[in-house]
């Protein structure tokens, strides 16, 4: 199990990559790449939210939907709200069913404030 303030961490650079490979599939129309890239940044998420729910003194989950439990228990009804968008147009539609959405892109700028919340959230972690 990874220590709470190497999540944030992770979770920039999953971020990056698959930010990365998604514009760079997009301009090309790769739609494998497009794929990758959804679902890195999907891993972005996770990341980000593993880091406040450590915090908090939680195991790690192991779906989304303990995930989501989690987070309503400690009040981070946001990151519900961005969890299930990233869930449903990055890793669903996206990775699994292959189709870009509009959503995808505010999806995704949505998955880097919840790494942002997870940075401040974590901020004084060693």
């Amino acid at each position: 199990m990874a220590k709470v303030k190497d999540h944030p961490r992770s979770a920039e650079e999953f971020y990056a990559l698959g930010t990365k490979e998604y514009e760079e599939g997009r301009l090309k129309w790769d739609l494998t790449r497009m794929r990758e890239g959804c679902e890195k940044v999907f891993h972005a998420y996770v990341e980000a939210t593993a880091a406040l729910i450590q915090k908090q003194g939680f195991p790690e989950p192991d779906s989304h939907g303990e995930r989501w439990e989690i987070l309503d228990k400690i009040g981070r009804r946001r990151l519900i709200e961005i969890g299930d968008s990233t869930f449903l147009y990055l890793h669903q539609y996206g990775y699994y069913g292959g189709k870009m959405r509009p959503e995808v892109e505010k999806t995704m700028k949505d998955v880097k404030e919840a790494i942002d919340q997870a940075r401040k959230g974590t901020a004084h972690e060693s």
